[in-house]
């Protein structure tokens, strides 16, 4: 189906993510460590449709890491995933999307926003 980079500092909800969305039918890569993302995929952005990212993480904020994503080339969609729904916002509103997902959610949730990001 899809490439999906998966981009969260906690490892069970990492784990849980790359989980739902592989059996879902994705290649799915998963990292914790947001400052290696740029230096493991340098060169490869191209073949990723879609990264899942939070966006409260420690070392670089996810709309940081986005903003540098893009810089290096990265065009596809970027689905923001927060437990706060003013930080949710308020990405959005920088980004002009409305690809985010509140935290906590169901893995039917999951499928639905991200099945939405790929469409868009």
């Amino acid at each position: 189906m899809a490439t999906i980079l998966v981009i969260d500092d906690e490892e069970l909800v990492l784990n849980l993510i790359s989980k739902v969305l592989k059996a879902a039918g994705h290649d799915v890569t998963a990292i914790s460590n947001p400052t290696s993302v740029l230096e493991q995929f340098h060169g490869e952005l191209v073949k990723i449709d879609l990264i899942v990212s939070d966006i409260d993480m420690p070392g670089k904020r996810g709309f940081e890491l986005a903003y540098e994503l893009n810089a290096a080339g990265f065009h596809g969609q970027i689905l923001f995933m927060s437990g706060y729904p003013t930080v949710l916002q308020a990405v959005s509103d920088m980004f002009g999307t409305k690809l985010t997902l509140s935290k906590p959610f169901t893995a039917s949730q999951l499928r639905t926003t991200v099945a939405a990001a790929l469409a868009a």
